[in-house]
């Protein structure tokens, strides 16, 4: 649940074009400390590109975005921003990790090392306290008895946990999740998901991009709605579920929510 109204993360008039592609337009979103917010919307709508905009996996093409303290701007106003945006991205990955749709785990390490390995050679943790952390955080996701196995030895839902206990193993401040359980079978998808209510839970800044409207619902503190590159409704749940103002959302909810 929020826990104070200062932002972590601030965006303003951001967008992002491919070319003559305008896939973000004019997004202006707040996110605070221990909020959970669901990003949801149809395919193609700029929920992904948003995410990866954020920790600077996609270049913005105009606006910007604070995050701690670090500035990210749009190259189309101005070449140089590259070169700060860099620096920047640097500081702002120490604190917002990101579990993708696709695990990316490293299949010749163990699960063990997966997670260890960023600890010890980005943080230059000790490799004995970075194994006990790492044993705890696989506690933490029920995958401290498979420390041994491989990627390719676990399911989906497993290594998806994997990848969510190597993300806290960096000790971030927000997590962003960008549609977490779209890879895996319908049988795996409630133990991931089970493990990112313990995390919101216990006061995680979370974004997520998801279809899982059951977890937006019952999960967040704040659900957005994105349509055509923009944000078009922000509220709790059930102003959003329940109260859509925009006849876009209600359009979408009424086909998939049966409403």
């Amino acid at each position: 649940m929020t826990e104070s109204r200062t932002p972590v993360i601030s965006v303003r008039n951001m967008a992002k074009n491919y070319g003559e592609l305008k896939v973000l337009r004019k997004i202006d979103i707040d996110i605070y400390k221990g909020e959970v917010v669901s990003v949801i919307g149809p395919s193609g709508s700029g929920k992904s590109t948003f995410l990866r905009c954020l920790n600077y996996l996609e270049e913005l093409t105009s606006g910007e975005i604070v995050i701690h303290d670090q500035t990210l701007k749009g190259i189309d106003e101005d070449k140089r921003h590259k070169k700060q945006n860099d620096k920047a991205a640097r500081e702002i990955r120490k604190n917002v990790g990101m579990v993708f749709q696709q695990f990316n785990l490293w299949p010749h390490k163990t699960v063990l090392e997966n997670v260890t390995e960023c600890p010890v050679q980005v943080k230059k943790v000790n490799k004995e306290d970075a194994k006990a952390k790492a044993m705890e955080l696989l506690k933490k996701v029920g995958m401290d008895g498979k420390a041994n196995a491989y990627p390719t030895q676990l399911s989906g839902g497993q290594q998806q946990r994997v990848a969510i206990a190597r993300t806290l193993a960096m000790e971030p401040e927000v997590i962003l999740f960008d549609e977490p359980t779209s890879a895996l079978d319908p049988e795996f998808v409630g133990e991931v998901l089970n493990v990112m209510k313990d995390l919101a839970e216990a006061g995680m800044t979370m974004i997520v991009v998801t279809h899982e409207m059951g977890f937006a619902a019952e999960v967040s503190d704040r659900v957005c709605f994105m349509d055509g590159g923009y944000v078009i409704e922000d509220g709790t749940p059930e102003e959003v579920f329940k109260n859509p103002k925009s006849e876009r959302a209600k359009q979408f909810f009424s086909k998939i929510l049966n409403v």
